[in-house]
């Protein structure tokens, strides 16, 4: 647990602390602060009742790392702190994850301007870690190691080709104060600690960043920058319409492409059909509603009001993507007393 100190003449010090929490099941559809400040949505693109999913974060003052780990198929769909910057890193399954529709190289960092939206997109088991802090703490130990400021791009998140072996140490750095810090919970580690921990870890990212080359991707990146704007557009769009069966030739045309050209980039990108995409949307809807049902929920209702019109041909798809009905989901909520 976070905790505030105070020093013999009464100053509030820096806050250090420690949280870990397991989800397992359906409840990662439940979980939407990963990334200190931010805000994300997870939907499951398959799970099981015996999946999980481990958050911690460790607070260091003003600096806040998260890691997020999965063992199941996920998608995160949201926006970093508004006011922070933040810096992540896939260091476990980047053969399968995305972010922004953009492959993840060995040895690429990401770096989140303020209130940047986000795509994370893993067709399996992964883990990434982040550190979240201002932009003149980081820049102003950016002054004290390298004799200037680092460049930051605008316009997007951008992408930094560490040196050879600079993630990996990197990531030892983290796994080691998380372990330490977990240790050490519930108390939480000293004032003292804390802060010589954060000094470390900073040190260390700023030292990897400046020497860093940025990765600018040309073409390839501008596709993947199109096509995640392409497929947040046609999200807000199908959402509007309250039915399951997208008529994607008017959607195609609505978003400027054929229809052959948006399956082609939703293919490409997110690696299903557009349809596809959407209904898993709706279906994570239905899920969310029913772990935490209202008190007089009614199946037949949440599916109609997610755009399911066909409620037989909806749980057959329901219990194809999390493996159960529909109904077994609610009755499990109400008997464990969830919802309203």
């Amino acid at each position: 647990m976070a905790r505030r100190e105070q020093n013999a003449e009464g100053i509030v010090e820096p806050r250090h602390g420690y949280e870990r929490y397991v989800y397992s099941g359906f409840e990662a559809v439940q979980v939407f602060d990963v990334v200190y400040g931010g805000h994300f949505e997870h939907r499951l693109l398959s799970a099981k009742k015996r999946s999980s999913m481990e958050h911690q974060r460790l607070i260091l003052g003003d600096m806040h790392i998260d890691s997020g780990r999965y063992d199941f198929p996920v998608v995160a769909q949201g926006a970093m702190p508004r006011d922070l910057i933040c810096i992540g890193m896939v260091v476990d399954g980047l053969e399968c994850a995305r972010y922004n529709t953009r492959d993840i190289e060995e040895d690429d960092v990401q770096l989140y301007p303020r209130g940047v939206e986000l795509l994370y997109h893993a067709q399996s088991k992964s883990r990434w870690i982040t550190l979240t802090l201002p932009q003149a703490t980081f820049q102003q130990m950016a002054v004290e190691r390298a004799g200037r400021p680092l460049t930051i791009p605008r316009g997007g998140p951008s992408t930094f080709r560490m040196q050879r072996g600079q993630c990996a140490r990197l990531r030892q750095m983290v796994d080691d104060a998380l372990a330490l810090a977990r240790t050490l919970a519930p108390a939480g580690a000293s004032p003292q600690l804390g802060a010589a921990m954060g000094q470390a870890i900073l040190r260390a990212y700023v030292d990897a960043l400046c020497a860093a080359q940025v990765a600018r991707g040309g073409a390839t990146a501008a596709a993947a920058r199109r096509h995640h704007r392409l497929i947040l557009d046609c999200e807000r769009l199908v959402l509007d319409e309250p039915v399951i069966d997208v008529d994607l030739v008017e959607l195609a045309r609505r978003s400027g492409y054929s229809l052959r050209s948006l399956e082609l980039v939703f293919r490409r990108a997110v690696g299903m059909t557009p349809s596809r995409w959407f209904a898993n949307i709706r279906l994570n809807g239905v899920l969310r509603d029913l772990i935490a049902p209202a008190k007089d929920c009614r199946i037949g209702e949440v599916a109609t009001r997610w755009g399911f019109q066909h409620l037989p041909r909806f749980a057959q798809q329901y219990r194809q993507a999390f493996g159960e009905l529909p109904s077994a989901t609610l009755g499990r909520a109400r008997a464990h007393g969830l919802g309203a």
